[in-house]
């Protein structure tokens, strides 16, 4: 019985149309294409109206994707062939009506039409690559990917010096992706600090994230570890220089800072990897392309040169050379290496790499930021400049489609630089006039000077948000996965984690006005009535804290300034090493002793002062009894002498004796608040014993070690107006 059904369902089923196959299948295939094509020759030679269509693209377009459907093979496979062909005459349908949508129209069926090609016919993908890399130096054509090598660095001549370097970029076509590879940035702070920092990969796909590797950074101070200390700002570029330049002040600093081991290695790999023939150094644009290298039109020895680009990069960067040297010396030494994890593994490396120079390849060629700026015509600047709605329908995408994400950053500093800054700003000359300040430096010293010091920041994501409304705020939130911090020895193996939470986030909030051409929106100067109502607003107020805060805005407005606001959070548990707090208390201490010596000079200038001016009082009181006995007898004969001189010296004897008696008084105060400062530092040594506030403090931190919650601060950063109020223009804004 139920075979019977089942036999029964299956005849009432309507039948399946089968796929055509064999030859009268792909002969129908073939022959929509070419109907269509005669179809549109024979309606145009019939009629006059198709002329302008077939001018327009349209049915040239149409007749490449019917051409990749026969081919098996065309772009917007989930996107039936009807829709694609009624949607597009519908669109010109309506472009026909208006002349400038008409040849909007045609640049845009002209351009998809020559992607369509390129995507799907072999002949014309194969030829374009033949074209352009004939055409242009160092440029690989692979498959759907475009690779470009040996590029200009960025050279950053604005408020501060640095150097981009990119090594390799690479862009996929089909994917919209772009990948650059060995990045290396290097920014010079002050005279006494630059910023050193190197990334493997950074991937950014259009319309969708940014992703970026392994972060190395790296802060140097100091004579021997800058690569620019020496380095002084030069003139910016002028309307008319070159777009690409040579042999400038920071590409010789960067060269030079490089060291023989790393450019004799380069200059080994590179001779084997040019088959002992190392490349011409491309110094301007005509040697550049005088210099073009002809690739082979065959696409495996071109995937292959491609590979063998990419392999050298990754051969010759310093984080992968650290990470092998690493690695062997914790195999040589597995007694003594705790290098049991990724993330001590990349703080050793970045301690490693810190003395290395600050762009370990720097190329021969850059492009200066200020030439790019004088790049564009005034009028263009001037018109944009009245345009501040395109900036933000511009950027509110870009940042909403694009999420930052980067797998670590980890920063890495000097502890002999740490013990300088620390004896420059804050020890200076009080450890040669106290023991205990000498011997908490030397303690301080101790425990920074032979060390490096590492945080990492893991699994970073950063996600912004620019409003078109200038009614709101922009708007940054970053969010941390782990936060760490360790203390290794230079060349070792062996780290010491000093500090670990279990996250981070944090909230920046921007004014839209702080946007470039948003002068118009910047708040009004402060004026006197203005300041008359803020008072009497604040002696209205009603409570402390309104009277604060309206005391606050006041002083910013008279001083021009907006904020920034900032709200971050720690989240727990955390962990803190017993060290790192002795360091901390033994740091605490000296500060509280150094702010009474402070105290202490401050008050014997003070007596210096009153001291000297006492000298000129008497010196003044002295020369006055022989001025007034002059006057007298001048003024009064008959005055007698003995008369006027016991008026003139009685008051005399009785101003010093009081000025005796002045000074004993203040000595004797400023010997006791000479043995005050004394009794108060006894009592710092005795009371404030470093090592047992420190041991009481880890006690109570151990109990972090299982608490949950955050840790939270909130502040404002205060900025300037002048600056952005410098830079408006009378003229008036278009879109604001």
């Amino acid at each position: 019985m139920e075979r019977d059904d089942a036999k029964a369902q299956a005849s009432r089923r309507k039948p399946v149309a089968k796929a055509l196959r064999g030859p009268s299948g792909r002969a129908a295939v073939f022959f929509t294409p070419n109907a269509f094509a005669a179809v549109t020759v024979l309606s145009a030679t019939l009629f006059s109206w198709p002329l302008r269509w077939i001018i327009s693209g349209a049915p040239l377009l149409v007749y490449s994707i019917l051409t990749g459907e026969s081919n098996g093979y065309r772009i917007l496979p989930y996107i039936p062939l009807w829709t694609i062909f009624s949607t597009l005459n519908l669109v010109y349908a309506v472009a026909a009506t208006s002349w400038l949508l008409y040849w909007v129209f045609t640049i845009c069926c002209y351009t998809s039409l020559l992607l369509s090609c390129l995507f799907q016919f072999d002949t014309a993908a194969t030829l374009a690559r033949r074209a352009f890399r004939t055409l242009l130096h160092d440029l690989h054509f692979i498959q759907d990917t475009i690779s470009f090598f040996n590029l200009p660095a960025l050279e950053i001549d604005t408020e501060v010096n640095g150097l981009l370097v990119i090594r390799g970029f690479t862009f996929s076509l089909s994917t919209l992706t772009g990948t650059a590879h060995g990045i290396e940035v290097g920014i010079k702070l002050s005279d006494d600090m630059e910023l050193a920092i190197q990334t493997e990969k950074v991937t950014v796909s259009l319309l969708r994230k940014i992703e970026i590797g392994d972060v190395y950074c790296n802060v140097k101070g100091g004579e021997y570890e800058m690569s620019f200390g020496s380095l002084k700002s030069g003139p910016k570029a002028k309307v008319g220089d070159d777009l690409v330049s040579t042999d400038t002040a920071i590409l010789k600093a960067a060269a030079s800072a490089a060291s023989a081991a790393s450019r004799d290695r380069s200059a080994a790999m590179r001779s084997s990897f040019t088959d002992g023939e190392p490349p011409e150094d491309v110094l301007d644009t005509k040697a550049s392309r005088d210099s073009i290298i002809q690739l082979s039109p065959d696409e495996e020895e071109a995937r292959l040169r491609y590979e063998e680009k990419l392999r050298y990069i990754s051969e010759t960067s310093t984080i992968n050379i650290a990470i092998e040297t690493m690695k062997k010396a914790a195999e040589a030494d597995e007694a003594n290496s705790n290098l049991d994890s990724d993330s001590k593994l990349r703080a050793a490396v970045c301690t490693h790499i810190h003395d290395q120079p600050t762009i370990p390849h720097p190329p021969s060629q850059s492009i200066r930021v200020s030439t790019l700026q004088n790049s564009s015509s005034p009028a263009v600047k001037k018109f944009l400049h009245r345009l501040p709605f395109l900036l933000r329908a511009l950027l509110s995408p870009l940042s909403y489609f694009h999420p930052i994400s980067i797998a670590t950053i980890t920063t890495a500093g000097s502890g002999k630089w740490m013990v300088s800054l620390m004896q420059h700003h804050l020890f200076k000359h009080y450890p040669t006039q106290d023991g205990e300040i000498r011997r908490l430096e030397a303690r301080i010293s101790a425990w920074l000077a032979d060390a490096n010091f590492a945080v990492e920041l893991g699994e970073i994501h950063c996600t912004a948000h620019v409003p078109i409304s200038t009614s709101y705020d922009i708007e940054a939130h970053l969010k941390l996965g782990d936060f760490m911090a360790y203390r290794t020895l230079p060349e070792a193996v062996n780290l010491t984690q000093v500090v670990r939470l279990g996250g981070a986030d944090a909230t920046i909030s921007i004014p839209s006005y702080l946007l470039p051409h948003h002068e118009h929106i910047l708040p009004k100067k402060l004026t006197e009535d203005d300041a008359m109502g803020l008072e009497q607003e604040i002696n209205d107020a009603d409570g402390t804290p309104n009277t604060i805060q309206l005391a606050r805005e006041l002083e910013q407005l008279r001083r021009d300034e907006t904020n920034i606001k900032i709200s971050a959070h720690a989240h727990l548990p955390a962990v803190f090493d017993q060290a790192l707090l002795n360091f901390v208390a033994a740091l605490v201490k000296a500060t509280k002793i150094i702010e009474m010596e402070k105290d202490h000079e401050e008050l014997v200038l003070k007596r210096a002062e009153t001291l000297e001016f006492e000298n000129e009082l008497r010196r003044t009181d002295s020369a006055a009894p022989d001025s007034i006995s002059i006057a007298s007898t001048d003024t009064a004969d008959t005055i007698d002498s003995t008369t006027s001189t016991m008026q003139t010296t009685s008051p005399k004897s009785f101003n010093k004796f009081m000025r005796k008696m002045d000074r004993g008084f203040k000595d004797m105060n400023t010997n006791m608040k000479d043995g005050m400062r004394k009794a108060g530092i006894n009592t710092v040594n005795a009371v404030a014993n470093d090592r047992w506030i420190a041991k009481i403090v880890g006690n109570i931190m151990r109990k972090m070690e299982k608490a949950q919650g955050d840790v939270g601060y909130s502040g404002l950063i205060p900025i300037e107006l002048a600056y952005y109020r410098a830079r408006a223009e009378p003229e008036k804004k278009l879109l604001p």
